[in-house]
């Protein structure tokens, strides 16, 4: 999920599904740093598997939804070659494939939340967080290996820039990394919060560490009550 007020937006950008779960999660947290109430409700990149880089390509191509089934693979999930991306949480009925039958009410759905894309331009601050820190992004990795999800530098200056012509000025990108999937040069420009990488298996590996992201979004909403770039 993402978070809307009147003046301020809390998105997700991925790279993962941890992001959402994390704001969805604190948005009461959200609500008192921002100062205004924030309202959880679904924004179009929320449960994506996708790159930074891929976010960056799909927008500069017009950020639409597929048109038909066959642009989909399932392999093992629901994989957009033409942007390298996963549609992890869609096309499944009963808990089984099922892309012919839910394509079209899926492409509506996209629809109307990339419409949503367009109004966040109108606020007055718009935070756009994406995450690297989930743990099943390596096995993404091995049945997607065109995906890359570390935070270069290159990777980060195409997502700032495509985040500012997509939503506008207010745009204000914020990188939570676990410190092995970050290649940057000391004196960088970005905003990145690292958070150390929690023990194998457990929801924490997923879903995340409550309290690290807690110090995330405190760091990068209210950045003179903390360290702005190393933040947990």
């Amino acid at each position: 999920m993402s978070a809307f007020g009147t003046e301020t937006a809390v998105v997700s950008l991925g790279v993962s599904c941890q992001t959402a779960w994390q704001i969805n999660k604190q948005v009461d947290l959200l609500s008192h740093l921002t100062g205004e109430r924030l309202v959880a409700s679904s924004a179009p990149f929320d449960w994506l598997i996708m790159p930074p880089r891929s976010f960056a390509g799909w927008m500069a191509a017009g950020g639409r939804f597929p048109e038909a089934p066959d642009e989909i693979v399932v392999h093992p999930n629901f994989y957009w070659p033409a942007h390298n991306l996963h549609f992890w949480h869609e096309f499944t009925q009963d808990g089984a494939v099922a892309l012919d039958a839910t394509f079209a009410r899926t492409k509506a759905k996209f629809a109307h939340l990339l419409a949503k894309v367009e109004a966040l331009r109108g606020y007055r601050r718009c935070l756009l967080f994406v995450s690297n820190t989930q743990s099943n992004l390596d096995e993404v990795t091995r049945v997607s290996p065109p995906m890359d999800f570390r935070f270069t530098a290159g990777a980060m200056a195409a997502l700032v820039e495509a985040a500012r012509v997509t939503f506008g000025e207010a745009a204000e990108v914020h990188f939570v990394a676990r410190p092995d999937r970050v290649a940057l040069a000391d004196g960088h420009p970005f905003n990145l919060h690292l958070i150390g990488g929690e023990g194998p298996g457990g929801a924490a590996d997923v879903l995340g560490d409550e309290a690290a992201w807690e110090r995330v979004f405190r760091a990068a909403i209210r950045p003179g009550a903390g360290a702005h770039r190393r933040a947990a």
